[in-house]
């Protein structure tokens, strides 16, 4: 504004000269003046038309505690270069909208090329950071005119809690319910799961020769055979999380064990069903491979929690209460304030992890996790038995 009151202030002097002591010079010099500004209003339009901004990943994924960013790349295709452009900006916490922040910075641009900028965020909770670009104004080479031009989509940076894996002992195999899975690595008796092919030794059962591959080969070959085993499936309720009110590191330590408990199970192959309530109604997410497991992560930071704390949140309480009348088909009963996916809760071992980081089966406390800045050593001490 300063620039365009001086920018004024110069012409209407040299038009106030001109008239009052008849000066060609000064004729000629609020000319140019009137000049100048055309020249500079044309080249910044010529700037507008070939310059925008574009979010590089509008979502992006980083670690509790590691370097978090928000990267934008400035795109100038125009024959000018950009002397200046002021980028505005916004930093919002998906758990405080509240507590937003503004940051501004300044970039230059040579002509038909691209510039990345890259926006440090904030890593120290884990959550969903939101970073928006309020307002980009581009000025002329002199800095006397502006003009705006559009702001990007946000990106989304999650920043998800640490993995840490423990020991998982399977007191039972589940037959009821449980998930079979080939395993060619140990011997058995299944001819549907072939371990190997090898050749022919004294004792071997005339019933595992593989024919048509032995005439091909000319020699007797044999199918070793493996099993098959049952894996059991695990639906892990997570606790209501109150929204408004919980500490910061109450909350990262109740993510860290919901996301190792998660890891633990996905890395021993067992499956697991993840279920939380959000609003009135409730999400459920399988939970069966590392993509399906970040995923999770990715939707449990930024859900927003419930509307309030349901009764059957109370530690130790039975969550099986609400679907207590399940059918053959594993459907709950008609009533209560939500969807449940369609999860077959009476066939699967049902673990429940509280707000307290406390994992509970029923009445029974299975363990208690340590908070989310404990070492690795205390996570690898601990030993979930199903």
């Amino acid at each position: 504004m300063g620039r365009k009151i001086i920018y004024a202030a110069l012409i209407l002097a040299s038009l106030g000269g001109y008239v009052m002591f008849d000066g060609a010079v000064l004729l000629a010099a609020a000319c140019f003046l009137f000049l100048l500004g055309a020249v500079l209003l044309v080249t910044l339009r010529i700037q507008k038309a070939g310059c925008w901004m574009e979010a590089v990943r509008e979502k992006d994924t980083a670690v509790q505690g590691e370097r978090a960013e928000a990267s934008f790349r400035f795109m100038n295709r125009s024959a000018f270069p950009v002397a200046r452009a002021a980028v505005q900006f916004r930093f919002s916490d998906s758990r405080v909208p509240s507590d937003a922040e503004s940051r501004k910075t300044e970039i230059q641009a040579k002509s038909r090329s691209e510039l990345q900028i890259s926006c440090k965020v904030s890593s120290e909770h884990s959550g969903v950071r939101t970073v928006r670009v309020e307002k980009i104004q581009l000025y002329d080479f002199l800095q006397i005119f502006s003009c705006r031009i559009s702001p990007p989509q946000p990106v989304e940076v999650y920043i998800l809690p640490p993995l840490h894996q423990m020991e998982v002992a399977v007191k039972e195999q589940w037959s009821d319910g449980g998930s079979e899975e080939a395993d060619d690595t140990r011997k058995g008796d299944d001819p549907s799961v072939i371990s190997q092919i090898r050749e022919y030794q004294p004792g071997d059962s005339m019933r595992g020769i593989h024919w048509k591959l032995s005439a091909r080969m000319g020699q007797w070959m044999v199918r070793e055979y493996g099993r098959t085993v049952s894996r059991p499936k695990v639906l892990l309720r997570l606790d209501d999380r109150p929204n408004e009110t919980a500490d910061p590191a109450q909350l990262d330590g109740f993510y860290a064990a919901a996301a190792s408990l998660m890891y633990t199970f996905c890395r021993a192959k067992i499956p697991c069903e993840t279920v939380w309530t959000e609003g009135n109604g409730e999400r459920s997410f399988p939970v069966s491979s590392e993509e399906e497991l970040y995923e999770t992560l990715r939707q449990l930071v930024k859900s927003k929690g419930a509307e309030k704390r349901r009764v059957d949140s109370v530690p130790g309480r039975n969550f099986r209460s609400r679907y207590a009348d399940n059918g053959e088909n594993g459907k709950p009963s008609s009533g209560g304030d939500g969807e449940t996916s369609g999860i077959r809760w009476e066939q699967r071992k049902e673990l429940r992890l509280d707000i307290e980081r406390r994992l509970w089966e029923g009445k029974r406390c299975v363990t208690e996790f340590p908070p989310a800045d404990a070492d690795d050593g205390k996570w690898e001490m601990l030993k979930i038995e199903l």
